[in-house]
């Protein structure tokens, strides 16, 4: 009830109300009388007032001092002392509510000196909030301190790569192993935190509870920062994660198939795979390959070595690629690169080449047959070609990568000789218009833009002519390098090219080399 609907007076006779509406319940008049301090009234005055809703001023109650009280501030604290409330019982309606400067005495005097409200002070001034509880104080909790973490940047137990469109598992893409090279970072500790303490209303400090701390958990393999938050591979290899340890092995065993089961081997390191190595998989490892059984349509590659125990049955989409050497039991189908290959039983209608030799001699049933052999110094075999005459090529005497980077030379540079004469002839077009004057703006934007790609090409090709004359030297120097040796007989079906001159065998050979003398290939013995 507001001085809109009621109004009251005092005077030396009494206290005086009267209504400025007719809206009047004895309820409303006695909560604004209440509301007003007015605590003591004659009720049967006050009950007649409501009934005449009398716009004259009636006496309801006479002066007393003693009862004329100023306001009263009521402190509560909270039991956990984290708040502050005021109550404020109203002053006679003569006299004035507490000023804010009081009632922050008031707080003090019960020692409430953190976080005080000053907005809530000022509404409960403005807006003259009696007999109800308003917080002014706030205390601040503590703010407790976050654990030490370990972040993973590689996870050895990571997830299946998953085909986003047809949400499907790549099984051959997953991969039970996790390979990681030397410097890369594994792991980050995030540090903890302390936290911040909080306060309660009366000043009192409230500890906050400190994270834990956690370390890395490692063997071996590993080294840390000096501030302990970075843990770096400090070999190439596997990570893995046992009893709870992270570590790192330099060799990888595959105790069974590389199939569905283990997927792709991506490796920094040597492979050890004590199964067969399945249709449309691959192995690619930085160090040695070994594999107990055998290869399928798959591909391994290796910076170093690959032994094949069993053998290769490529069909048709095989490839086998070391570095260093291949080591297999037998190869059929498949493509084959390397410096050196080593096949016990033998090669069968497949694409192989190494940087020295190839070699296919363990036993008398050893045979290369179908295909292509290149080798940069040596093929060596007990048995070349077939009884069917099976056609078989074999190229020594230039390195295969060699003679694959002369013909892509020769290409590339043929193709770009050809690209300057078009610019040769395309520029004195332009010159002749320069000379009579009719070359515009946009024309001689293009002459200048043809001239700069003439140089760019021409320094291209030169680089591309010297690399194609260094390649042709160095067959020069190694020129009387170069033999085919068949221990047992080379078949009629065969073809035999030998620094680029080619012989076809056209009837059988015992125990015979074939070797480049003289601008010919020539026979000899086996020795």
């Amino acid at each position: 009830m507001t001085e809109d609907v009621l109004k009251l007076e005092a005077d030396a006779e009494g206290i005086w109300i009267s209504a400025l509406t007719d809206e009047l319940t004895l309820a409303a008049v006695t909560a604004f009388l209440r509301a007003n301090g007015v605590r003591k009234y004659e009720q049967k005055a006050v009950a007649e007032f409501v009934e005449q809703k009398s716009r004259t001023p009636k006496k309801i109650a006479k002066r007393n001092d003693v009862e004329e009280k100023n306001a009263l501030v009521v402190v509560q604290l909270s039991k956990d002392q984290m708040s502050a409330s005021v109550v404020v019982e109203p002053p006679f309606f003569t006299k004035p509510w507490p000023s804010e400067q009081e009632i922050e005495e008031s707080l003090s005097r019960k020692n409430v000196v953190f976080g005080i409200d000053k907005e809530a002070i000022e509404q409960l001034i403005k807006l003259k909030l009696a007999y109800e509880p308003i917080i002014v104080a706030h205390g601040q909790v503590p703010k407790n301190g976050k654990n030490a973490r370990i972040e993973m940047l590689i996870d050895p137990d990571q997830a299946p790569v998953v085909d986003q469109e047809a949400q499907k598992i790549d099984h051959r893409t997953r991969s039970a192993v996790v390979s990681v090279r030397r410097g890369d970072r594994v792991a980050v500790k995030h540090p903890l935190t302390t936290g911040e303490n909080g306060m309660s209303v009366v000043g009192t400090v409230l500890k906050a509870v400190s994270g834990k701390d956690v370390m890395f958990s490692v063997d071996s393999g590993f080294e840390i920062s000096e501030d302990g938050t970075i843990l770096t591979a400090a070999i190439d290899g596997h990570l893995l994660r046992r009893d709870r340890k992270l570590s790192i092995r330099p060799e990888l065993e595959v105790k069974g198939d590389v199939d569905f089961s283990a997927g792709n081997i991506h490796f920094m390191g040597s492979v050890k795979i004590l199964g067969a190595v399945r249709d449309g998989f691959e192995v690619i490892a930085s160090g040695n390959i070994d594999i107990k059984d055998m290869v399928e349509g798959a591909h391994v590659e290796s910076s170093g070595d690959v032994i094949i125990h069993g053998g290769v049955r490529g069909m048709g989409k095989g490839r086998i690629i070391a570095a260093g050497k291949i080591v297999a039991g037998f190869v059929d189908q498949a493509y084959m690169r390397s410096a050196d290959i080593e096949v016990k039983k033998s090669i069968f209608h497949s694409d192989v080449a190494a940087q020295r030799s190839v070699t296919v001699l363990g036993g008398q049933k050893s045979q290369i047959a179908g295909g292509k052999i290149q080798a940069g110094l040596e093929v060596k075999c007990q048995t070349l070609g077939s009884e069917m005459e099976t056609k078989t090529e074999v190229v020594v005497g230039i390195p295969p990568e060699q003679s694959e980077r002369r013909k892509e030379l020769q290409t590339l540079i043929a193709q770009y000789k050809e690209n300057i004469e078009k610019l040769d002839t395309r520029l004195e077009y332009l010159r002749k218009q320069e000379l009579t004057s009719t070359l515009d703006t946009g024309k001689r934007a293009m002459m200048l833009g043809a001239i700069k790609s003439q140089f760019q090409i021409q320094a291209a090709l030169n680089s591309m002519i010297a690399e194609l004359k260094e390649i042709e030297e160095r067959l020069e120097r190694t020129k009387s390098q170069g033999v085919v040796r068949v221990k047992g007989t080379c078949y009629p079906g065969v073809v035999i090219t030998i620094r680029g001159f080619s012989y076809v065998v056209k009837k059988p050979f015992q125990y015979s080399s074939f070797v480049f003398d003289e601008g010919e290939i020539r026979f000899r013995s086996f020795e």
